[in-house]
């Protein structure tokens, strides 16, 4: 009965199933429902125990068989919120951005034509096309950085020329 009317609280009721306490937002919901029925379980079998097999008077069995369930309850919430949240990255716009990202001309360009070049963002090659610059030639191989991207086309600087600079 306790966790029908616990239903509304974690976010799981009879109607059907709730998104409630960022469960779904990056993290371990506001009272998830497996430490909750652990907390259930060891206050009512530590209860049943305390009660059966020792001569406490009911209030210290209360006490104690809250105090072990908390425990129990919270080691569990920990031991969850480790594990589910051990893989988790949530995606930062920086993370994707193609400014500065080092590659290589795949498909050559020369005085204005459109080329290719390929680089590596999170492990997955990527390409995306270049334009040359008036007067600029990019052959293929050459490693470039990426200046900016406009409209789908990147603006690329030669690595060496960068290099150079420093």
């Amino acid at each position: 009965m306790l966790l029908l009317l616990s239903g509304g609280f974690h976010g799981h009721g009879l109607a059907g199933h709730l998104h409630v306490g960022g469960g779904d937002a990056g993290g371990p919901g506001f009272v998830p429902i497996l430490p909750l029925m652990v907390f259930v379980a060891v206050w009512g079998g530590s209860g049943y125990v305390l009660t059966r097999f020792s001569g406490m008077n009911m209030l210290a069995v209360v006490l104690i068989c809250t105090l072990i369930a908390l425990l129990l309850g919270c080691l569990m919430y920990a031991v969850l919120a480790r594990v589910m949240t051990r893989y988790d990255s949530s995606m930062n716009k920086m993370d994707y951005e193609q400014a500065g990202q080092l590659g290589y001309i795949s498909i050559s360009a020369v005085d204005g034509a459109v080329g290719e070049m390929k680089y590596v963002l999170h492990g997955t090659m990527r390409s995306i096309g270049v334009r040359a610059e008036t007067g600029q030639q990019l052959a293929k191989g050459d490693r470039v950085i990426i200046l900016k991207v406009d409209k789908g086309m990147a603006v690329v600087t030669l690595f060496e020329r960068e290099i150079e600079q420093l």
